[in-house]
């Protein structure tokens, strides 16, 4: 049942919703497509935040991908001992890269008044997925070792299996419950895209980059009182 639920429902869920969703809101609140800055509420630690966020979760979203597009290359690489070794440990230390910075990035809001004001249920409800998701991939490094290369052999056929409409559980029913909830994860991230700041990665390798920088300007009080 757990397995069902993980692994068929969920998946097929989380696409239905990218799919019906997403466009619906691009018509309708098109305004709220792109993540809203809280720069100019708060500098500091969101520098220490933002960055190492990016720069971990980036990197190992892009090794994931990669071994869904190209399996065979990925193999070759892998088969390779030092390789193999070296790759796992600069994922691991983009995971910790990653993980550090969505904390400070919680910690940030919880200890800005003024970004509570704007921090929304969808906010804490990402924040909190997106720490578990990095926490669980950690653990998944650390105590199941290898799995850069028998994610090839397990995940990626299964994600060609739900492509393919006919879902493979026995790639994935075998696994202990710490993976199976970090497969959750990532469904339930993808479910909330449309609806949370996340559906910005949509927007921005297309039209985000060609927009202007945005500058803020800040009046001072002695200009303020000559006006």
């Amino acid at each position: 049942m757990l397995n069902n639920l993980i692994f068929i429902v969920l998946p097929y869920a989380a696409l239905a919703l990218v799919l019906i969703v997403t466009p619906y809101r691009w018509y309708t609140n098109r305004l709220t497509w792109s993540a809203y800055s809280t720069q100019f509420l708060e500098r500091k630690t969101l520098y220490w935040g933002i960055n190492p966020w990016h720069y971990g979760i980036i990197l190992i979203l892009l090794a994931h991908l990669a071994g869904i597009i190209a399996p065979g290359v990925m193999k070759r690489l892998l088969g390779h001992m030092d390789a193999l070794i070296f790759l796992e440990s600069v994922g691991l230390g983009l995971g910790f890269l990653a993980l550090f910075g969505s904390i400070i990035l919680l910690l940030r809001r919880v200890n800005s008044p003024m970004l509570k004001r704007v921090t929304f249920a969808g906010d804490w409800i990402l924040l909190f997925l997106l720490i578990a998701q990095t926490a669980t991939g950690i653990y998944i490094s650390l105590f199941m070792r290898w799995g850069s290369q028998w994610y090839l052999h397990t995940v990626v056929p299964y994600f060609y299996s739900l492509l393919t409409f006919k879902p493979q559980l026995e790639y994935m029913a075998d696994f202990p419950l710490i993976f199976k909830l970090h497969a959750a994860g990532a469904f339930l991230l993808v479910a909330l895209l449309p609806f949370t700041k996340l559906v910005h990665l949509l927007y921005q390798p297309i039209t985000f980059l060609k927009d202007p920088p945005i500058l803020y300007r800040w009046l001072s009080r002695s200009r303020e009182r000559v006006g």
